[in-house]
């Protein structure tokens, strides 16, 4: 199924070649605004990819009606063809302004290819998938006003996982939402639930680039405030990252069985340290995710691992104080 998706992709591609490789876009006319959705940023996640050829397939027949700019890119198709979440370094790992020509990975490559289209952007939406089970879709960014509002306005899930304006999300580097959020604009990451080809994802994924297509017109063809536009839907609920737990060492475990948004109570065991003392959730919570790298006989991780072997996030009682 990846391939004949990869392949519809790039029918669409040579009629509506984007601005890089790997690129589709569409220019209707009507406003110079420019919506720019990624998918494979991670290869393995490739459950928008069916979502993302349907509404290009209905954008160039005119079934969706748009005004603006709009371009699909696919992240790192190298990697999703190898059904790996990346090859080299992580392209979601890439997008700083430290990254240079002379950074000669593949994917470090990727990133000032896509950056170039980032930049000439005015919203962004980088659709991802979970590793393991997810309880609903979330919205996972730090806090920024305006993607916090257009992420309300879009709407299908109630999950936002946020973290204070400025915050890195982790220290192995920028992503690319983070990347545009940079220079104050729009930048979103939905995950659509567990990776892999899945209804319920592409489903999710349609429904999140139609919503966000309607939302720039509302916004540049008939002049509404994204304040306004986000009142009319319910309020998402907060999620605040509070804890996470370094995978310092390859002996550190995590329990059998957790999966992402799964309850957690304050003192719950949920893993061993390289000493075989019990990791404690310091919080009552949700985990998000948790990880379960391949090991050899003697427990040890034989995997590059994530900087987190877990994090628990909380409820934040009032939001406003906290998008103040």
């Amino acid at each position: 199924m990846l391939q004949s998706q990869l392949n519809k992709f790039d029918s669409y591609a040579k009629q509506f070649p984007g601005p890089i490789e790997d690129s589709v876009s569409f220019n209707f006319g009507r406003y110079n605004h420019h919506i720019v959705f990624a998918c494979l940023i991670h290869g393995d996640e490739i459950g928008s990819l069916p979502a993302i050829t349907r509404i290009i397939q209905e954008l160039s027949t005119q079934k969706i009606k748009y005004g603006g700019i709009v371009t699909f890119i696919l992240g790192n198709r190298q990697a999703a063809l190898q059904e790996k979440r990346f090859l080299e370094t992580d392209l979601n790992r890439s997008f700083s302004a430290k990254t240079s020509e002379q950074d000669n990975t593949l994917e470090q490559n990727r990133a000032l290819e896509i950056m170039k289209v980032l930049n000439n952007s005015d919203v962004f939406i980088d659709f991802h998938q979970t590793n393991l089970r997810c309880k609903k879709p979330f919205y996972i960014f730090e806090m920024h006003l305006k993607s916090y509002l257009w992420a309300r306005s879009i709407g299908l899930t109630k999950y936002f996982v946020t973290r204070k304006k400025g915050e890195a999300y982790t220290p192995a580097g920028m992503c690319s939402d983070e990347y545009v959020r940079k220079q104050d604009k729009v930048g979103i990451t939905l995950e659509l639930g567990v990776k892999g080809f899945y209804k319920n994802a592409e489903l999710n994924c349609i429904k999140a680039i139609q919503k966000s297509l309607n939302i720039m017109d509302q916004k540049y063809l008939l002049n509404k405030e994204i304040k306004n536009i986000a009142r009319k839907y319910t309020d998402l609920t907060f999620l605040e990252r509070r804890y996470s737990e370094p995978f310092s060492s390859p002996k550190k475990i995590l329990k059998e069985g957790f999966f992402n948004l799964q309850k957690i109570k304050k003192d719950q065991i949920l893993g061993y340290d390289e000493l075989k003392k019990p990791l404690r959730s310091p919080h009552n919570g949700y985990i998000i995710f948790p990880q379960y790298p391949r090991r050899n006989d003697k427990g040890i991780s034989i995997e590059k691992n994530d900087p987190y072997l877990y994090s628990i996030v909380c409820r934040i009682e009032d939001p406003k104080l906290f998008i103040s």
